[in-house]
C-alpha cells in the first residue's frame, strides 16, 4: 500500500511532565496517491524516557535505584486519530475533564477514560490530586504495532486542558 502524510508541524498541543518527557500533538491529512482517499486527523507524538527510567539516579516503579549515567534520552512514540476520534476526544474533554477540573474528592478518586485503538486517555481524580495520562500505542516505520505501549502523564499540566481543548477545537474546525 502506498500513501502519503501532509503534516502542518505548527504544534497545537503540548505537555510537559516533571521528568522532562513531553507530548505533542499537530493536524495530519492522510492520502493515497490516486486522491481516493483523504482523511484528516492528528498525529500525536509522545517523547518519553525508557520503560522504568525516571532520570539519573532516579527510581523505577519497584522502588529498585537506576544509574542512567545521566542520559536524558528520550524515545518518540507517533500515532494518529481520524477526525471522528477527534471529534469524540473533544467531547470527552468538554464532558468529563473541564467541568471536573476543580473537584476533590475525600478518600476516593474518579477517573474518567477515552478510548481508541490507537491512545487511551484519562483524567484521574484521586482525592485533590489530578492527572492526564495518554498511552499510545507504538506503531512503529513498517506500520505495524510491535512498539508495544507508552505512557506519558502529568500532574503538573493539568490546568492546560482549557487551552489544549481550544488548540484541538480549532483543528477540527478546518478539517475537510
Amino acid at each position: 500500500k502506498e500513501f502519503s502524510f501532509e503534516r502542518n508541524w505548527k504544534i497545537i498541543g503540548k505537555f510537559k511532565s516533571g521528568a522532562g518527557e513531553s507530548l505533542e500533538v499537530f493536524p495530519i491529512i492522510f492520502s493515497t496517491p490516486d486522491g481516493k482517499v483523504k482523511l484528516h486527523g492528528l498525529q500525536i507524538n509522545a517523547f518519553i524516557k525508557p520503560a522504568g527510567a525516571v532520570g539519573a539516579g532516579g527510581f523505577d516503579q519497584s522502588g529498585i535505584k537506576l544509574n542512567l549515567g545521566g542520559s536524558t534520552a528520550l524515545t518518540k512514540i507517533s500515532n494518529f486519530i481520524d477526525k471522528e476520534d477527534l471529534n469524540n476526544m473533544i467531547i470527552f474533554i468538554k464532558r468529563d475533564i473541564i467541568p471536573n477540573l476543580k473537584t476533590k474528592l475525600k478518600k476516593e478518586s474518579k477517573e474518567f477514560v477515552f478510548k481508541t485503538k490507537e491512545i487511551f486517555f484519562s483524567f484521574l481524580i484521586d482525592e485533590k490530586d489530578l492527572r492526564i495520562t495518554f498511552h499510545l500505542s507504538g506503531y512503529n516505520s513498517l506500520g505495524d504495532n510491535s512498539g508495544g505501549e507508552s505512557e506519558f502523564w502529568t500532574e503538573s499540566q493539568v490546568d492546560e486542558m482549557p487551552d489544549f481543548l481550544k488548540a484541538l477545537e480549532e483543528a477540527y474546525s478546518k478539517m475537510n
